[in-house]
């Protein structure tokens, strides 16, 4: 399991800045489950706060280079992990299939990766070009130097627990959406309509000509 940890904390310098907006947050508000307004649940605005304050620190980098930060996750794991499957490329790099799909025409007309189906596989395989490969070897330095200079701010120790905290909240959510019930409310409406007691819902129809008033005489 501290194998398991510590890879996951490596994985946290790809993933975490603290966003300056919460960096004068109380932390007795916070225990409190509240923030400066009083306002609830400020857990999910933290961590909403921390990944855009990661991503903003590093677009100054990206922009340097002409590269938007899900064009960079593909350069990246691609440089790492070698040829991938779309799909497994989709899955590391925390982007929806069909916006992998436009992302990655975009990055095979500049010329950054290409696509290839092998004799005898099914799926399609995505792989770094010699452009690429060039651009991402710029990056990498330049992203290090960054998150070197988080890490010196946050300091190793608090890193190592953000690491831990982190991954103990990704397996409890995991669990907590294997053990929530399906319910499937829409099959059950299909049946009440089958035997007439829920009505299929229609567009109004459109009455012509002048509406008659109440009490009025008829035509």
């Amino acid at each position: 399991m501290k194998s398991i940890r510590k890879a996951g904390v490596s994985g946290i310098r790809a993933s975490l800045e603290p966003a300056s907006t919460s960096a004068n947050v109380d932390p007795s508000i916070v225990r409190a489950g509240k923030d400066e307004e009083g306002e609830n649940n400020v857990l999910p605005n933290l961590l909403l706060d921390v990944r855009e304050g990661f991503l903003g620190a590093f677009r100054s980098v990206f922009r340097e280079f002409g590269v938007t930060d899900q064009q960079y996750r593909v350069l990246s794991i691609l440089f790492r992990m070698g040829d991938l499957e779309t799909s497994k490329l989709a899955r590391h790099a925390r982007i929806a299939a069909p916006s992998m799909t436009g992302i990655l025409d975009r990055m095979t007309e500049i010329g950054w990766v290409a696509r290839k189906v092998p004799q005898g596989q099914r799926w399609g395989m995505v792989a770094l070009t010699a452009t690429g490969r060039r651009l991402i070897v710029k990056l990498l330095p330049k992203t290090t130097q960054r998150f070197a200079s988080f890490e010196a701010a946050l300091g190793q120790q608090k890193l190592e627990q953000l690491g831990e905290l982190l991954l103990d909240a990704r397996v409890a959510l995991r669990e907590l959406v294997a053990s929530s019930p399906k319910t499937a409310p829409a099959s059950g409406d299909r049946a009440l309509r089958g035997r007439g007691v829920i009505k299929k819902r229609g567009k109004p129809s459109k009455r012509s000509g002048p509406k008659r008033k109440a009490g009025g005489p008829r035509s």
